[in-house]
């Protein structure tokens, strides 16, 4: 079957040489079907694909990333960004989540080769962002095993078992048991390091569970993780048996953790059985490992070779102080953090600008609402008088007194449209009002804005409530300071380079607060009639002083807004 198959691909090869865009296509994603179970394969189809018939954009990311796909499950290590950097692109504002996730985590992939983990986690945490809307459950599990892998070098090992689980959560949905198994493996070690005993003793019998399909590697890493746990607690025997069990059942050496039976034969004073461990270790695996220099140098201590044992003691600290330095150095463990952090405080101030500029809206409509109330009922009594003459005059005033009805009744319906969307921001300002991160003195001010338009809509429905609405609504407008100062306010947040330029220009907050109702629609008349002062004519000459605009030239309002379009746009 594997020799059908390989045929198979030699000819899928000879036909990609040749091939239109939707061709391509099709090739490619027949190559995302198969390429985890035979990625050999389809690294020596996508290497043949003639790469200038790829006409779109579409087609070389997707080539990008399936290349960068194959190229990592084939254990080829790439430290530059060149071959994925089309997917990244491209996938940064189209594809589906799982493209978007897929390529954030191999570009983590290719940083953390290159050595760069703190760039690798912050690409890991770019693609979780599409962990919600992707099915492929495989892809996730794989994503969170990743960042479990760096936060374990980082020695923090509670969120590495958090993101382990997660992994084996989605391992196990995917029914991928091997992986599962592994997974499971890797949190228990991460257990054994935090010297949680009944954790690891639980989690070793659930993996024992899974003994007759588990492979040696993974039988290896339970016993090794047994002997870990057994060393905390030393008993001769027990650790003994297990050391005998371990090297019983695993017949490949290459699969035993030659650096945890050097440390088991250590810790019961089998110095000749550390010795031999240690040399196997240094010919099956030979990385640099802390607990290496410590058993050697006790195995050297033992044997009376005091000044070697003194060396390597020395070896043993350097390497121990350089490795943690590393990790103090380093900002990896903190970027998950940062990332939820600035994702709070913006969607705070997004809060905070919507929510003012909803109040601002609302009360301008209600003082515009208000005076067409006056004009209606004063329209509605000018009916009536003209009515009651009517009446006593010559039939052909009729077709008089039937246009002044009409015109009344599009006032009435234009009122009771203003009256619909006043309700519609009433059941806006409600909805804002239960979030119960917004803040207080906001809340507060909805509030009270919710009073008075409530007040109004009873007012419509009952003339009992006329007084009631006017004398709430000549409380509201009587704050006009109150509204200056919370329109200054809002500017701080939605505006503030125009607000910085302001202040820098020496203007009070006063004066401040007069320029940002100008930017909201206010001219010099409208804004001394509602602040009630004459003497606007003055504040404005001064304004106009500071910010060097010349007498008979631009307006204020005009100048103003320019320049807060200007600042807007940087």
């Amino acid at each position: 079957m594997r020799y059908i198959y390989s045929i198979l691909i030699f000819l899928l090869m000879l036909c990609a040489c040749n091939k239109d865009a939707s061709e391509i296509g099709s090739l490619l994603n027949g190559i995302e079907a198969y390429i985890e179970e035979h990625p050999e394969e389809a690294l020596k189809v996508l290497e043949s694909v003639n790469r200038e018939e790829m006409t779109t954009r579409k087609l070389k990311a997707k080539h990008s990333l399936l290349y960068s796909m194959a190229l990592d499950k084939n254990y080829i290590d790439v430290t530059t960004d060149s071959i994925i950097a089309p997917a990244v692109r491209y996938y940064e504002n189209h594809g589906t989540a799982k493209d978007k996730l897929l390529t954030y985590y191999y570009n983590g992939v290719i940083s953390l080769n290159a050595g760069d983990t703190e760039r690798a986690m912050e690409n890991y945490v770019e693609a979780e962002r599409y962990v919600g809307e992707c099915g492929d459950k495989k892809a996730i599990a794989i994503l969170y095993k990743a960042k479990m892998a760096i936060y374990s070098d980082l020695y923090e090992h509670d969120k590495a078992i958090l993101q382990g689980k997660l992994a084996a959560q989605y391992f196990l949905d995917d029914c991928d048991t091997l992986r599962y198994i592994n997974t499971i493996n890797d949190i228990t070690a991460q257990y054994d390091l935090l010297d949680d005993s009944l954790s690891v003793v639980t989690n070793l019998e659930a993996i024992r569970g899974h003994w007759d399909i588990m492979t040696d590697a993974q039988k290896s890493n339970y016993y090794a993780i047994s002997l870990s746990n057994a060393l905390k607690h030393p008993v001769y025997l027990e650790i003994a048996s297990l050391l005998q069990d371990y090297q019983d059942h695993i017949s490949d050496p290459r699969y035993i953790k030659w650096m945890v039976v050097a440390n088991a034969y250590l810790t019961i004073n089998d110095y000749k059985g550390a010795s031999y461990a240690l040399e196997q270790y240094d010919r099956y695996d030979g990385r640099v490992q802390l607990p290496y220099f410590w058993i050697k140098a006790s195995i050297q201590e033992h044997n009376g070779l005091y000044t070697d044992a003194i060396e390597i003691y020395k070896q043993y600290i350097s390497y121990m102080d350089s490795d943690k330095l590393s990790v103090i150095e380093g900002d990896t463990k903190f970027i998950e953090e940062r990332y939820k952090s600035e994702l709070k405080v913006l969607k705070q101030s997004l809060y905070i600008i919507v929510i003012t500029f909803t109040l601002l809206i609302i009360i301008l409509i209600l003082i515009i609402l208000s005076q067409r109330m006056k004009k209606v009922k004063a329209e509605k009594r000018i009916q009536k008088i003209e009515f009651d003459k009517e009446r006593k005059v010559i039939v052909g005033a009729k077709e008089q007194v039937e246009a002044k009805y009409v015109l009344l009744k599009e006032e009435k319906e234009e009122t009771e449209r203003m009256f619909a969307s006043l309700k519609a921001e009433i059941a806006q300002l409600k909805k804002i009002r239960k979030d119960k991160s917004i803040d207080k003195d906001i809340i507060a001010s909805v509030e009270q804005r919710l009073n008075v338009l409530n007040m109004f809509i009873l007012a419509e429905l009952s003339d009992s409530f006329e007084k009631i609405a006017y004398a709430e609504l000549g409380k509201l407008m009587e704050d006009r300071e109150g509204f200056l100062e919370s329109t200054r306010k809002t500017f701080m947040v939605s505006h503030p380079k125009f607000m910085s330029y302001l202040q820098k220009k020496n203007l009070t907050e006063w004066e401040i607060g007069c320029c940002c109702l100008y930017c909201i629609g206010f001219n010099g008349a409208e804004l001394s009639e509602y602040l009630n002062r004459k003497a606007i004519y003055n504040v404005n000459s001064i304004i106009r002083q500071k910010l060097d605009i010349p007498k008979g030239g631009t307006q204020i309002d005009v100048f103003l807004k320019q320049k807060m379009q200007e600042f807007h746009s940087w």
